[in-house]
């Protein structure tokens, strides 16, 4: 029962292992060459592949897309298992928000805003907060401002991505 509900199936299949890396890699390639990093925000579209991921396969294939990308985009940088753990607990809740299929403009919307919502709250603006404070001492509320204007974007580039659905299952 708990492997139907994580997909942990879909992972036995060649194809899907492939297809997992691509995105794997192409999330690293966003993060790291594509999008901005400095110490006081990040901005980049990483998480598409993990939500896509997620969309496409489910909870345990999203987690493993976000968790192989994470350790591979922090490895020159420093890495931390604890930012690992939040990547994992991101592509876990992309693949429970996105990975039902639902029609409807309306419903689309609601699943990218909820989606979006849970991890800028709860992941970003909370919990990973809350551990840069822990281990290194660091809090800055700008990461919040940065957050809340960054949120719009990451709910409609979701909305966008569900929106193609059919177009991206065609290649599972």
């Amino acid at each position: 029962m708990l492997s139907k509900q994580l997909n942990i199936s879909k992972l036995a299949n060649v194809k899907t292992l492939v297809i997992l890396a691509l995105l794997a890699s192409l999330s690293v390639f966003l993060e790291t060459f594509l999008g901005i990093n400095s110490g006081y925000f990040k901005l980049h579209f990483a998480y598409l592949p993990v939500a896509l991921a997620g969309m496409l396969y489910g909870i345990a294939p999203a987690i493993l897309v976000a968790a192989v990308a994470d350790i591979l985009s922090n490895l020159g940088t420093g890495f931390s298992f604890v930012f690992v753990l939040l990547a994992v607990l991101e592509g876990a809740v992309y693949g429970m928000f996105l990975h039902k299929e639902l029609h409807g403009r309306n419903k689309l919307i609601l699943q990218a805003v909820v989606s979006q919502l849970v991890v800028s709250l709860i992941i970003h603006a909370g919990l990973n907060t809350w551990a840069l404070w822990q281990l290194f001492g660091f809090f800055n509320p700008v990461r919040f401002i940065i957050n809340a204007v960054t949120y719009p974007v990451k709910v409609f580039s979701l909305f966008m991505l569900l929106n193609y659905r059919k177009v991206f299952s065609k290649f599972v």
